[in-house]
C-alpha cells in the first residue's frame, strides 16, 4: 500500500500541512466562540473555561475534582475557583462520600440538567440543519475522519 507521504511530492505535502493547520485553526475560533455563546446562555455569569468542567459533570453525574483535574489534564487550584463559581451560579452542589468523609463528589443542580438539556436540543437542532444538505457517505466520511484525528491527537 502506498503511503500519503511517498505519493506526494514534498512540496505539495507541506502545502496540504499548511492547509490543514489552517482549517485546524479556524475550527479552533469556531469552537472558542460556541463555547462563548454556550456558556452565557447556560448561566450569563459562567466563563466558557468551565464549561468543559460542567460538561463532564453532567454527563458522569457524580465525580470528584481530582478525576476531573486527571481528564482534563488542569491545574487543581484553577479548577477549585471554576467549582466554586459553578456552585456559586447554582449549576453544581458538593456531596461528601459516605465512606471517606475528606472526599466530596461534584454533583450537577436540577437547574444545571434543566438548562444543559435545552442547550443541547437546541445544539443538535442546529447541527442537523447544518448538516442536512450532507449526503449520507460525506457525514461517514466526516465521522471517520473525526474520530481518527480524535484518536491521534490524544494525549500519551
Amino acid at each position: 500500500m502506498e503511503t500519503a507521504s511517498s505519493s506526494t511530492p514534498r512540496a505539495e505535502r507541506g502545502a496540504l500541512y499548511d492547509a490543514t493547520e489552517e482549517q485546524m485553526f479556524a475550527l479552533i475560533a469556531v469552537v472558542s466562540r460556541s463555547k462563548r455563546a454556550v456558556a452565557s446562555q447556560l448561566e450569563h455569569l459562567m466563563t466558557p473555561a468551565a464549561l468543559p468542567v460542567l460538561g463532564i459533570i453532567m454527563r458522569t453525574k457524580r465525580i470528584t475534582q481530582s478525576e476531573i483535574c486527571e481528564r482534563l489534564l488542569m491545574d487543581k487550584a484553577a479548577l477549585s475557583r471554576m467549582v466554586a463559581k459553578l456552585e456559586e451560579l447554582g449549576l453544581v452542589v458538593r456531596e461528601t462520600d459516605e465512606q471517606d468523609r475528606r472526599v466530596s463528589h461534584l454533583l450537577p443542580t436540577d437547574l444545571a440538567v434543566e438548562r444543559w438539556c435545552q442547550w443541547l436540543q437546541e445544539w443538535r437542532t442546529d447541527l442537523r440543519s447544518r448538516l442536512a444538505g450532507w449526503d449520507d457517505a460525506d457525514l461517514e466520511t466526516l465521522i471517520s475522519l473525526l474520530g481518527r484525528l480524535n484518536s491521534d491527537m490524544q494525549v500519551p
